[in-house]
């Protein structure tokens, strides 16, 4: 759906309430939302009295939640929540299987700030572009006292951790309200100064075709800063993503939020040296502009392409490659100017794509990877062979890199083979990556190129990784083929669960 088609929605087939054009620009900027259920409280102190009863009996089995509380999927069809997801995601989004019960009890003491990483590592190059978002949902009235998740406004975008610069907003609501977070925004639990519990589950979302596929036609409404926005002015980068998400990525707008930016010698040569500025927002807002100049051909253009395909270079160490379950923000520098780079080329566009083909090539390891991403979110066919062949690179790194920019291109036979290869890899971020870019594929609904890949999808729905497995189950679905539906149903039956029954109540 167009921007411009949300702020009208009473010709939807459906009932879903798109957010308006104010409230996208919101969530863009700040990287979540507060919106009110529409459920009524009855069924939100059900609801509470409900996940009490589970987290203090028989345990709310994680990833289960769902068929263990069948009545939560009234709250996930709810047109609030439908239109939120729709307005941010896109028609064509998947329902995550990770799914959890946070609870906050009483005197509990706060979190550290952290981004979540993908499942156990933090090897991936987080996504500007609101790729995924988590909802999270507060069954209570919940007070800033009563510990709700805290957010540092504004920092979806840095990975460096800035308390004193991102404002620290208490998510706080009235019974039954949700909370929209761009998935790389800072957030913590908030201490419980109360003497009640709090609960709060959470789900992720993930877009799975990118707007520039969507053949959107409509015109463009022009990008302006929210009347509620971040302290941290990132305005380049809210504006980018606004161009994306509404399906018009490649237009330049042409008013006084939009111009193009000086391009001076001197002022490419500052923005050059601020790829690798003290503080990230700095660096950001750098890469950023370097990237708009990038976009258009002649001298200015050109100097600031090569400027950010060498910075792609700059720091040739080895990749590390511990386990971490969040990200604290650390290792912020390590690849900072090859990161800023990245995202600066994937604002240049397809001016870019000859370049960063290069680089994912003959790059060090990490001008590879983040090469590889930048090709990914430019989202050409032309990178399928570039990305296929870095799906067998030595570094584990810029394979997850390829298997996952893979899925935000056109589907084409040549890149579902070698996502299909990528299956059989040991390292299971690389299964995860290349089972999404699969199922990426199958939402686009072109089963003729899709028709190899049918076989392992339903091997890999006894993958030791539970996501993949899931992945594969979802993409069978949309998939949809006879071989595809033949596959999947005797895994459905035997993955079936039972919501009647539990450690209480075996039989």
């Amino acid at each position: 759906m167009s921007v411009a088609a949300r702020k009208n929605t009473s010709f939807q087939i459906d009932n879903s309430r798109y957010l308006t054009n104010e409230q996208l620009r919101e969530f863009i900027a700040k990287g979540y939302l507060v919106l009110d259920s529409e459920l009524p409280d009855d069924f939100h102190s059900q609801m509470f009295d409900r996940l009490k009863e589970v987290d203090e009996s028989i345990g709310h089995f994680g990833n289960n939640l769902l068929p263990l509380i069948p009545e939560l999927q009234r709250l996930l069809d709810e047109p609030r929540i439908t239109g939120a997801l729709k307005s941010v995601l896109g028609e064509k989004y998947s329902f995550h299987a990770h799914r959890a019960l946070h609870k906050n009890p009483p005197g509990s003491e706060e979190q550290e700030w952290h981004k979540d990483s993908y499942w156990g590592y933090t090897r991936r190059v987080r996504n500007h572009r609101p790729w995924w978002v988590m909802l999270m949902y507060f069954p209570q009235d919940t007070s800033v006292r009563k510990g709700p998740t805290g957010v540092l406004e504004g920092s979806q975008h840095l990975v460096q951790l800035l308390p004193k610069r991102c404002k620290q907003i208490g998510a706080d609501g009235k019974k039954g309200y949700f909370v929209l977070i761009h998935y790389d925004v800072w957030h913590r639990k908030m201490k419980n100064k109360t003497q009640a519990d709090r609960y709060m589950l959470k789900f992720q979302f993930t877009r799975l075709v990118s707007p520039t596929m969507t053949g959107n036609k409509a015109k463009q409404i022009p990008w302006r800063r929210p009347k509620t926005r971040p302290s941290l002015d990132m305005n380049p980068i809210w504006r980018a993503n606004w161009d994306w998400i509404s399906g018009n990525a490649s237009i330049k707008q042409n008013n006084e939020n939009t111009k193009l930016f000086s391009a001076s010698p001197t002022r490419l040569e500052k923005l050059v040296d601020g790829l690798r500025a003290e503080q990230e927002p700095e660096a950001l807002i750098a890469a950023y502009e370097l990237g708009d100049l990038a976009r258009s051909s002649g001298e200015t253009g050109d100097i600031a392409l090569a400027s950010l395909l060498n910075a792609l270079e700059s720091n040739s160490s080895e990749h590390e490659n511990s386990r971490r379950y969040s990200d604290n923000g650390k290792l912020w520098r390590e690849d900072l100017e090859a990161r800023n780079a990245a995202h600066g080329l994937v604002l240049a566009g397809e001016r870019a794509i000859l370049g960063l083909k290069k680089k994912a090539i003959k790059g060090n390891p990490r001008a590879r990877k983040h090469a590889v991403f930048a090709l990914g979110e430019i989202g050409s066919m032309e990178a399928h062979g570039t990305l296929v062949r870095a799906l067998q690179d030595w570094d584990v790194h810029v394979r997850i890199a390829a298997a996952e920019a893979l899925g935000l291109t056109p589907v084409s036979r040549k890149a579902t083979l070698g996502l299909v290869q990528a299956m059989n890899h040991k390292e299971s971020e690389v299964r995860f990556d290349a089972a999404l870019s699969l199922l990426r594929f199958a939402a686009q609904g072109k089963n003729a190129d899709m028709k190899a890949a049918v076989p392992t999808l339903i091997e890999g729905l006894e993958d030791s990784n539970r996501y993949v497995s899931a992945y594969c189950a979802e993409a069978l679905e949309r998939i949809g083929t006879p071989e595809a539906l033949r596959g999947l149903m005797p895994f459905l039956r035997t993955a079936r669960w039972c919501s009647h029954t539990d450690n209480r109540r075996p039989f």
